[in-house]
C-alpha cells in the first residue's frame, strides 16, 4: 500500500483522516485489535484537532476580508469628498469642505487602526454624518457610500463574532497539526494494516482494501494537480 504524499493539503489530509475512521468504526471485524484501535484514536484526536484548527483559519480569513470590504468603502467616501472639494459649482463644493471637515477627523487613522478601534472609529463617524443630513444630500453618491459602509461595518461585527467564539477553543495551527497526523497513518497505520492483511487477510482485508481506496483517490487529487 503506497504511503500518502506528503504534498498533501492540510484540508485534504482532513478528509482523508475522516473517511479512514469512519471505515475503521464500520469495520466490526477489526475492532478487537488493541494496537489498530490506539492508532486509529490517535488519528481520531488529531482529525478533530485539524478539522477545529481549520474552521479557526477560515473564520480569520473572513474576518480580514471583512476589514478589507469596510477599508475600501471609507476609501472611496474619502476620494469622492476630495473630488466633490474641488468641484466648479459653488453650492457643492461647499457641502463637500464642510463633510471634509467632519471626515478629516478620522482620516489619518480609521484604516489603520486595530479592528476594535476601527470599529468604534466607523461608528463615530456614522454618527457625525447622520447629524450632516441636508448636507449630504446635496451630493451624489454620498449618501450610497455612507450605507455601505453601513452595512460593511455590520458584516465585520459578524465576522468578529464568529472569530472570537471560533477562539474560545484553543487549538495547534491547521499547518502544524498536518505533520503529526500525515506520519500517524504514513508510519503507523498502513505499515500496520499492510502486514495484517497477508498475515490475517479474512480479518483486515476489508478494512485495509476500502483504506487503501482512500488513500489512492486523494494521491491521485494530489499528483494530478502537481502536473
Amino acid at each position: 500500500m503506497n504511503k500518502v504524499i506528503s504534498k498533501i493539503r492540510v484540508t485534504e489530509v482532513d478528509g482523508l483522516s475522516d473517511a479512514l475512521v469512519r471505515l475503521y468504526k464500520a469495520d466490526e471485524g477489526v475492532s478487537s485489535d488493541v494496537f489498530l484501535k490506539g492508532v486509529m484514536d490517535e488519528i481520531e484526536k488529531l482529525s478533530v484537532s485539524i478539522t477545529t484548527a481549520i474552521k479557526q483559519d477560515k473564520v480569520l480569513s473572513n474576518l480580514e476580508e471583512a476589514d478589507g470590504v469596510r477599508d475600501e468603502a471609507v476609501k472611496n467616501l474619502s476620494t469622492l469628498l476630495d473630488g466633490y472639494s474641488v468641484f466648479p459649482v459653488a453650492a457643492k463644493k461647499e457641502a463637500a469642505q464642510k463633510l471634509k471637515a467632519v471626515f478629516d477627523k478620522y482620516r489619518k487613522s480609521i484604516t489603520t487602526a486595530n479592528y476594535v478601534s476601527e470599529s468604534s472609529l466607523i461608528e463615530s463617524l456614522l454618527e457625525d454624518f447622520s447629524k450632516e443630513e441636508e448636507t449630504v444630500s446635496l451630493l451624489d453618491g454620498i449618501k450610497e457610500i455612507l450605507e455601505q459602509i453601513r452595512s460593511a461595518q455590520d458584516l465585520f461585527a459578524k465576522a468578529s463574532d464568529e472569530y472570537n467564539a471560533a477562539s474560545t477553543v484553543k487549538t495547534e495551527s491547521a499547518s502544524s497539526l498536518k505533520k503529526p497526523l500525515l506520519s500517524a497513518i504514513n508510519d503507523k497505520l498502513i505499515p500496520y494494516i499492510t502486514a495484517m492483511k497477508m498475515a490475517n487477510s479474512a480479518v483486515y482485508a476489508d478494512f485495509a482494501t476500502k483504506a487503501e481506496g482512500e488513500i489512492k483517490r486523494v494521491n491521485e487529487t494530489v499528483s494530478r494537480r502537481a502536473k
